[in-house]
């Protein structure tokens, strides 16, 4: 057979929209192209959080590779992979592909790539077994084209894969007399991509925009300002807004990014669920799970309700981590960045606000005029 083959990846078609992480192991049709769906199918992480390092990349490759080898055999140096060069390749502008989305947050999804020509290298007693052992490499890289240009679920890069693969040469087997063993190489050039998740130097997230109008001059007398937000607020050292939901939509889930470095914040937190004209108290409900079903009901849902977490960190508790902590500034000041994690807290049953007065509203301390936290923190809290 011919020493000599390639083949490449199919090209990829536009970015698609990332949707929920799942959990499950899903292979990746070769004959279809790689988008940020097919990314999503794979196993939890993904796909990494920054940039691996070069070494990260080639150990990875060499991974990838090293079952192909043959069998070693006590009389027979072992077989083995070795780069001759290796080099980065752009990816895009700023090796930008899309965006991925953490716990329904959107961060930017990067891709490296690397340039290489490898060397496998095989040993055997004859030079016909030489020959033979390059052959069967050849063969088994064939066969495993689909597995080479899809990615991996179980490995430490879960989302890379090789975008070419192709053989150029394979010189006669040589003798080495001091082993008393013949020595035959084959050379590949390849393409490999890896696809992380990076922050792009965010130093935060974008909770609130605040708007100022001067209507005559700058810094008047009768400056307005308004602030602008949406489903999302931040709570830290300096304030804590009430993150309120209405409008007649329907809420499913609250995403959460989360840093507390040391000891959690001591406040309490409530979650109500109101209307603009009620009159009587709201009813207290003693857990997350009441509250749900009392809202939620079917037949006659609660319409004003409250369940209160006496302390953050039962806030905390009920939220489930989804992936791998991301990194966000550097809000403690320690000259390292902060690492957020991510999480879910998902409503057994969507809550739904049908008309225009109601209002669901989660209130970080709630006796307090002034809420925010006494601890260094931050949480990032958004509706979906």
């Amino acid at each position: 057979m011919s020493s000599l083959f390639s083949f490449i990846t199919p090209p990829n078609t536009e970015i698609e929209p990332m949707p929920a992480v799942s959990t499950a192991v899903v292979p990746h049709p070769a004959d279809q192209p790689l988008t940020l769906a097919s990314f999503a199918a794979t196993a939890v992480p993904a796909i990494p959080h920054g940039a691996p390092s070069q070494e990260a990349v080639l150990d990875q490759i060499r991974a990838r590779l090293t079952p192909f080898l043959p069998a070693s055999s006590d009389s027979l140096p072992d077989a083995n992979i070795s780069f001759i060069t290796a080099k980065e390749k752009p990816t895009g502008l700023g090796n930008h592909i899309g965006q991925e989305r953490l716990s329904h947050f959107a961060f930017a999804l990067k891709a490296g790539r690397l340039e290489a020509i490898i060397r496998f290298q095989l040993w055997a007693q004859t030079p016909n077994e030489a020959d033979t052992a390059v052959d069967t490499l050849h063969a088994h890289l064939l066969d495993a084209k689909t597995g080479l240009l899809t990615p991996d679920p179980t490995s430490d890069m879960p989302a890379a894969r090789f975008l070419r693969f192709a053989a150029t040469q394979s010189p006669v087997g040589e003798h080495i007399e001091s082993l008393s063993a013949w020595r035959r190489t084959a050379e590949y050039t390849l393409l490999y991509e890896y696809p992380y998740i990076d922050a792009d130097d965010a130093q935060s997230l974008i909770a609130q925009i605040p708007i100022h109008t001067d209507p005559d001059e700058l810094d008047s007398p009768d400056r307005e300002t308004a602030v602008v937000t949406d489903k999302m607020v931040r709570w830290d050292q300096e304030s804590a807004p009430a993150l309120a939901i209405h409008t007649r939509q329907t809420v499913h889930h609250f995403s959460v990014l989360t840093f507390v470095p040391a000891a959690a914040p001591s406040g309490s937190v409530r979650l109500l669920r109101t209307y603009t004209d009620a009159i009587n108290p709201p009813v207290v409900l003693p857990d997350l799970a009441q509250f749900v079903t009392a809202v939620t009901d079917p037949n006659t849902p609660t319409r004003n309700a409250q369940v209160t977490f006496a302390t953050f960190n039962d806030f905390l508790a009920v939220i489930t981590i989804t992936n791998d902590p991301i990194e966000l500034g550097d809000w403690d000041e320690d000259a390292n960045l902060d690492s957020y994690e991510p999480g879910l807290l998902e409503f057994s049953t969507p809550i739904s606000l049908p008309n225009a007065t109601d209002r669901l509203i989660l209130i970080y301390d709630p006796d307090s005029t002034n809420p925010k936290f006494d601890q260094t923190a931050v949480i990032y809290i958004q509706a979906g």
